[in-house]
């Protein structure tokens, strides 16, 4: 996949120059422990855009009943299966972002919070890759949102904690993650997998699936002779 590609399927990288790394994917914050290569966050990255606009569109069209089961199970085709089940704490107060942090650190560690708690301070630094994310995470009176931090468990295994967020909010808002969660959720419900990709696996749909990508991307975008 070429740059110009990657980098129009990734919205904004939030890697701030220090390891480990991070980017925002869509209505995804991608974040990574050390040992993992550019071609594996390539794979992560792009396997998981793909799995959010299949879910959306189908989401959007009234096909879908379960948003994280459907995007779940557009995920593991492509290598991503789940190992277990997880259940986060229930949302608390103050910052979004400091509520998901503590989630994930109290439902498996420091392994992967550490990780997704330098992603959302990065993210908090770079607006327009904040902008990004919760204009993509809205849905009218509802958001839809998820944490990846990923580790490298062996070679051509990766592990990740895959935290989900849906919420309703109280009126219709345009920020809510470094917002207070009492003054923008009127309801939220929080899930969480444990999960092993194969890079292996995906490899024989990589192509596919990059193409795809860049398909959907590409669809909103219109050149114009002035």
């Amino acid at each position: 996949m070429n740059t110009l590609s990657a980098r129009m399927a990734v919205n904004q990288t939030v890697d701030d120059g220090t390891s480990p790394g991070a980017a925002v994917v869509g209505s995804s914050i991608v974040s990574f422990s050390e040992g993992l290569s550019p071609q594996d966050r390539e794979d992560i990255y792009l396997s998981n855009l793909y799995a959010q606009l299949a879910t959306r569109s189908a989401y959007e069209d009234g096909l879908v009943g379960n948003w994280f089961d459907y995007y779940k199970n557009k995920l593991r085709f492509l290598g991503w299966d789940t190992a277990r089940s997880v259940t986060p704490e229930q949302v608390g107060r103050g910052q979004m972002a400091d509520s998901v942090s503590r989630q994930i650190s109290d439902s498996v560690g420091d392994r992967f919070s550490r990780p997704a708690s330098l992603a959302l301070a990065a993210l908090k630094r770079n607006s327009t890759a904040l902008e990004t994310f919760e204009g993509t995470s809205l849905l009218r009176e509802r958001g839809i949102f998820q944490m990846i931090p990923c580790a490298l468990k062996s070679p051509g295994k990766v592990e990740i904690a895959l935290y989900h967020m849906q919420f309703n909010t109280r009126s219709r808002v345009s920020k809510f993650l470094f917002w207070p969660i009492e003054d923008v959720v009127e309801s939220s419900q929080e899930q969480m997998a444990i999960i092993t990709f194969s890079t292996l696996h995906y490899a024989t749909f990589r192509e596919k699936v990059a193409a795809a990508v860049v398909a959907e991307t590409t669809r909103h975008l219109h050149e114009l002779e002035i």
